[in-house]
């Protein structure tokens, strides 16, 4: 007899056999794609009006936490580049009448130098109290004065730094303590000490109340202290000290007791 070789029988599948919702030509192909799309969640759907308002929130609080810092750091930034020009501003002063000093004062140049304001303590010199003229670095501007002539110690100048018209800083420039000597038949300085100080120009309504020490570069959201105090101040001694009196007017701008001093 032929063996044969049994194996069960494997039932053929057919759509009949398998889920009648899936494959019933009867039934809309719409209603299959609805049923198995019903099981995931739907990507289209959008923000309730709960999560915008709660979105909103958020970014107001990120908001208020960051812009005064930002105002903090642009003003502080402004303040400093103003006090690095009013610096400048103070040494080009000084440089100035050092080149005079320099090159030797005579009866007809001294009359460029700060007016002496006959104390001898240039920190006690009061703050301005007034505008005498205005410079610029664009000599087209209304205003501007060409006379290079000092004006009073008590006095400032309106100095426009970027040639736009509009003034930047006061100068305040003064001498004390000056020693003199007899060039012809008039005394010139011979040694003295020079004050300058630069304040914003916002500090004009200040004027007859302006201090005098400088400025505080703190952190600040507005102006700081521009509006009293100076932004820049310098004090410096200057003098000749190659002539035959030049020991001996020093000796007394310091304080000497030769019998030859004032």
């Amino acid at each position: 007899p032929v063996l044969q070789t049994l194996t069960p029988s494997t039932p053929h599948i057919t759509p009949a056999t398998m889920n009648p919702l899936l494959f019933n030509p009867k039934i809309p192909q719409k209603l299959h794609s609805n049923r198995i799309g019903s099981r995931c969640p739907n990507s289209e759907r959008g923000l309730t009006l709960m999560e915008c308002l709660v979105a909103l929130l958020m970014v107001s609080a990120i908001l208020v936490a960051i812009t005064p810092p930002i105002f903090l750091t642009v003003a502080t930034r402004v303040q400093n580049r103003k006090a690095d020009q009013a610096i400048q501003l103070a040494q080009g002063q000084i440089d100035r009448v050092r080149v005079l000093v320099e090159q030797g004062i005579t009866p007809s140049n001294k009359q460029f130098l700060p007016q002496d304001s006959g104390t001898s303590n240039a920190t006690e010199v009061p703050g301005p109290g007034g505008v005498a003229k205005k410079e610029s670095s664009n000599q087209n501007c209304p205003g501007v004065t060409l006379e290079t002539e000092p004006i009073s110690f008590d006095q400032a100048s309106e100095v426009d730094v970027d040639g736009d018209c509009n003034s930047d800083f006061l100068v305040q420039t003064f001498i004390a303590g000056q020693q003199q000597t007899l060039r012809g038949t008039e005394l010139v300085p011979l040694v003295f000490r020079m004050g300058v100080r630069v304040y914003s120009i916002s500090a004009q309504q200040n004027f007859g109340s302006l201090e005098t020490k400088q400025a505080s570069l703190q952190l600040t959201t507005g102006e700081g202290q521009q509006n009293q105090y100076p932004l820049a101040v310098m004090y410096t001694v200057l003098g000749r000290g190659d002539l035959a009196q030049s020991r001996n007017e020093y000796d007394c701008f310091l304080g000497g007791t030769n019998r030859d001093c004032d």
